[in-house]
């Protein structure tokens, strides 16, 4: 708590001078989070299962693809109206709409399991479940800094992300385990795991619980039924997920405190069309957005289509499951670790995200020669350098948000969240939509991971780091040497009025 009188940025407080921390702030970020979890769970349902898909309802690589994509071009052309009405609806109609639209498109998907329809029905379903993350995927750092205090801001968001984690990692556990992948039988009497989904997915439109085909030998699928009811068991089990998390939600869901718990928190932000024109100008935070959406945009697409990359190198559809699972996992217990260090060696973000992206780097590029067979494949590396690589990448991502609220302030958390994920969203999208290519193949998709990861991690260094948000919370009200602005810059900053940045 702060009372002193003479503090300058005493008119920034409520009316009695509190500052105040309240329990109920872990429940709001446990529902924020459960939120996050269930739409990431439901992005990510047919990467996972590709082969079962692919033989169930005719599918191809590509179009599966293109389901994880209309979720992003549906973010990326209604994230800017959605934060606006963020900024004015307050958290808790705006988390209470996304859910209702995540909900709405998993209860879609149960309709039918006829090909056609059920085609469509996944594609609104992909749209309704990519606009309705834009609150949880844009908002952690606004949850963060309305509810917590600064010794806990960090950590805070890193929870918030390690939900997301958790709802991409147990998709690849939940769907690889719950459907069974394609079952053959060939003419010789063989069963085994599929080889040439490709051409059985041409002959799977038919109901009947085999599909068959020729080549220079007949192969029988052998519990199409079977992958059929799975499939829609989980699609209804999504739904469910989607419609309890709503439920909650509507029960109790508080937009923020009665007391701030930061200063900060208690500083007016600019008005939306001032705060578009701010970030626009802010080449630092233009920078960290390029530095981290040209690799994790990339990286998030890539995992959507794990299952593909790994095909050929011999690792089935569980197998792809587990090491996603892994590779989420661990970031998302890296992301703890660092948000925890970033809130208790404060200024240090940027040295973080750096030092993490680096690892990045280096084990997605061990990945790389492996998949290329440049280097002898060991499948026990490969899960080494893809876990390695995940637990950097995705344990960066929170200070990624933090770092550009500092950026930015006193531009809304809302807006800075609602820039860095549009430009991921971009480049998930141009990668994704490179799969329509014809006979593309895959290998080029570890080689891009890397070379993009290569190129944020040399935009790291271009950006100066200034931690506006924090100083005002520590009541720095003098700026140092290597601020490069002025004291009427601070002054205007501190009391929450718009200010130019142009560097």
């Amino acid at each position: 708590m702060n009372k002193e009188t003479d503090d300058p940025t005493a008119s920034l407080l409520p009316a009695d001078g509190q500052l105040q921390v309240y329990t109920r702030r872990w429940y709001v970020l446990t529902m924020f989070g459960m939120v996050n979890f269930t739409q990431n769970l439901v992005w990510n349902t047919w990467g996972p299962i590709t082969q079962s898909a692919k033989a169930v309802f005719g599918w191809s690589d590509s179009q599966i693809g293109q389901f994880a994509n209309m979720g992003n071009i549906a973010y990326l052309v209604t994230v800017f109206p959605v934060c606006y009405l963020m900024g004015k609806l307050g958290l808790r109609f705006s988390i209470l709409g996304c859910t209702l639209l995540i909900f709405i498109g998993t209860g879609l998907r149960c309709i039918t399991y006829e090909k056609e329809a059920a085609t469509w029905l996944s594609y609104v379903c992909s749209v309704l479940n990519g606009i309705g993350g834009i609150v949880p995927f844009a908002g952690p750092s606004l949850v963060a800094n309305t509810w917590f205090p600064l010794s806990e801001r960090a950590t805070a968001t890193a929870v918030s992300s390690t939900f997301m984690y958790m709802g991409v990692g147990l998709s690849f556990i939940i769907g690889s385990e719950w459907v069974p992948s394609p079952l053959e039988v060939n003419s010789t009497g063989d069963v085994g795991f599929t080889a040439d989904i490709e051409s059985i997915s041409r002959l799977s439109s038919s109901n009947s619980d085999t599909a068959m085909y020729t080549s220079n030998h007949s192969v029988k699928v052998i519990n199409m039924d079977s992958m059929r009811t799975d499939i829609m068991n989980l699609l209804y089990s999504e739904c469910g997920l989607a419609g309890l998390i709503f439920l909650l939600c509507l029960l109790y869901l508080p937009a923020k405190p009665s007391t701030p718990p930061s200063t900060s928190a208690s500083v007016q932000r600019t008005n939306y069309k001032e705060s578009l024109g701010s970030v626009a100008r802010n080449k630092s935070l233009i920078l960290l957005g390029l530095a981290n959406a040209i690799p994790k945009g990339v990286f998030g697409s890539w995992q959507a289509v794990l299952d593909v990359l790994l095909d050929p190198v011999g690792m089935n559809q569980s197998e792809a499951g587990w090491l996603g699972f892994y590779m989420t996992a661990a970031g998302g217990v890296s992301g703890l670790l660092i948000g925890r260090f970033s809130d208790i060696f404060l200024r240090r973000t940027k040295f973080f995200l750096i030092l993490m992206n680096g690892g990045a780097v280096l084990g997605y590029v061990w990945f790389s020669l492996m998949s290329s067979a440049i280097i002898p494949i060991s499948k026990v590396e490969i899960y080494i350098s893809a876990i390695i690589g995940g637990m950097f990448i995705n344990g960066s991502f929170p200070l990624v948000y933090e770092m550009g609220s500092e950026l930015a302030f006193p531009v809304s958390e809302a807006v800075v969240g609602g820039l860095l994920t549009c430009f991921m969203e971009i480049f998930g999208i141009f990668f994704l939509l490179v799969l329509m290519i014809p006979n593309i193949g895959t290998s080029w998709m570890n080689w891009s991971l890397s070379g993009s990861l290569l190129l944020g991690f040399v935009l790291l260094f271009l950006f100066p780091a200034r931690y506006r948000r924090t100083d005002i919370d520590n009541v720095v009200v003098h700026v140092n040497a290597e601020d490069k602005y002025d004291d009427s810059v601070n002054r205007n900053t501190i009391t929450g009025h718009p200010a130019r940045y142009d560097e």
